[in-house]
């Protein structure tokens, strides 16, 4: 219990450590750009996290679980094999690119997705072996390299969006170098021989597939609004919702560090049979309060902290906000229950519920999009996240507490 509580301190408090530095680049952004320009950088990421989904295929997940179920292989096995087949991935994305949609800002994003799945692979041994403060040591370095060069950017080239895009881009480079480094004496441990690779491969694309809806269902119910704001919307309101949407991940940064945190430690009581129901009763009723005090609490920030945060020119943060916050809250019932079931090897079935849920989220915010204002475009997301645990909780994660198996 001791060494639970002191990783999700470290990963909380990293990960806190980690979004300061976007943070104090908000209002620096946000004012040197404008609402326009600001905006497509949020795009930008938007679109980022769509080829993470398609190249990634979720390797670093799989690479945490086999640490645990499989005694075969090296963990550096499945590293060097998500290399290859994120290297493919990313080829067919950017041909696909060129020959359909050419772009620049989605070609440079398809570029930072490759390397942001090769540096998250890279560093989620540490993840999986429990060694918190090496792992959040990774993550602050690589933000803290992207923060600087930003700075570097904006002072020595002409302002735009692009200078925060190619800062990006290369502090992943240096990152995933560095982590290389502090990593040799693990990487030297694969095995390249073919049978290998082959075999590791087979079992990321067999893990990783079906989980590509999984995560694009994930992912239209938290980076599709930016696009569709962007096509039904002025460039000013994209602006002004993407600072909101800055200000409120930082509840998604908590729930997802808290999740790295609790997942190893979750695995090995599962392996152990030791959690029962009862202790998820306990965790999601202990959530639900902390939630509502959070929205509360945010509620009840005046109005003009959130412009002096982001701006005179960002007028309707604080409505976008107070939507926001308890609509990434209530991702964490689900993040409970997904990391449950994967452990027991219902990938299928928790994309068949994320499925349900985004098409559901896509047909209701083009809906709001087209006939409502921006402003109810936060609450299709409280909607949709809602839904979907509680139909992971009705057809998947019951059945499954239930049996043990």
């Amino acid at each position: 219990m001791r060494k639970i509580f002191s990783d999700s301190i470290i990963y909380v408090g990293g990960e806190l450590i980690v979004k300061i530095f976007p943070f104090l680049l908000l209002p620096v952004l946000s004012r040197a750009l404008g609402p326009e320009q600001y905006g497509e950088i949020s795009l930008f990421n938007a679109y980022v996290s769509v080829f993470f989904v398609f190249i990634g295929l979720n390797a670093s997940a799989a690479i945490i679980k086999y640490e645990y179920t499989q005694e075969d292989y090296n963990s550096a096995d499945y590293f060097f094999s998500s290399v290859i087949i994120s290297s493919v991935a990313f080829i067919l994305c950017v041909a696909g690119v060129y020959a359909f949609y050419p772009s620049d800002i989605i070609i440079l994003a398809a570029i930072a997705g490759y390397f942001q799945c090769i540096y998250t692979n890279l560093v989620s041994i540490n993840q999986s072996r429990k060694e918190a403060k090496k792992y959040m040591t990774a993550q602050v370095i690589n933000a803290a390299m992207s923060f600087v060069i930003t700075l570097l950017f904006l002072y020595y080239f002409k302002v735009s969006y692009e200078i925060r895009v190619y800062a990006i881009i290369l502090g992943f480079l240096i990152s995933i170098f560095i982590s290389s480094c502090s990593n040799r004496t693990w990487l030297k441990q694969a095995d390249f021989c073919f049978d290998t690779v082959k075999k590791t491969s087979s079992q990321l694309l067999i893990f990783g597939i079906p989980l590509i809806i999984h995560n694009m269902s994930f992912l239209a119910r938290s980076g599709l609004d930016r696009i569709m704001i962007s096509n039904y919307f002025s460039s000013s309101t994209l602006g002004n919702y993407s600072a909101s949407f800055q200000l409120s991940v930082i509840i998604t940064v908590v729930l997802m560090a808290l999740n790295k945190a609790l997942t190893p430690h979750l695995y090995s009581q599962l392996k152990n049979n030791k959690i029962s129901r009862k202790h998820f009763t306990l965790i999601f009723i202990g959530y639900f309060c902390l939630s509502t005090l959070v929205t509360i609490v945010a509620q009840l920030i005046p109005e003009g902290v959130y412009n002096l945060v982001a701006g005179e020119e960002y007028k309707d943060v604080k409505r976008f906000v107070v939507i926001m916050v308890p609509a990434f809250l209530s991702q964490g019932f689900y993040l409970i229950m997904a990391s449950t079931c994967f452990f027991y090897g219902k990938s299928k079935a928790i994309s068949y519920c994320t499925f349900t849920g985004g098409v559901i989220h896509c047909v209701i915010l083009l809906f709001v999009c087209k006939f409502m204002t921006v402003f109810c475009v936060p609450w299709v997301l409280f909607f949709s996240n809602n839904f979907v645990a509680l139909l992971m909780y009705i057809t998947v994660f019951r059945p499954v507490t239930e049996s043990g198996q």
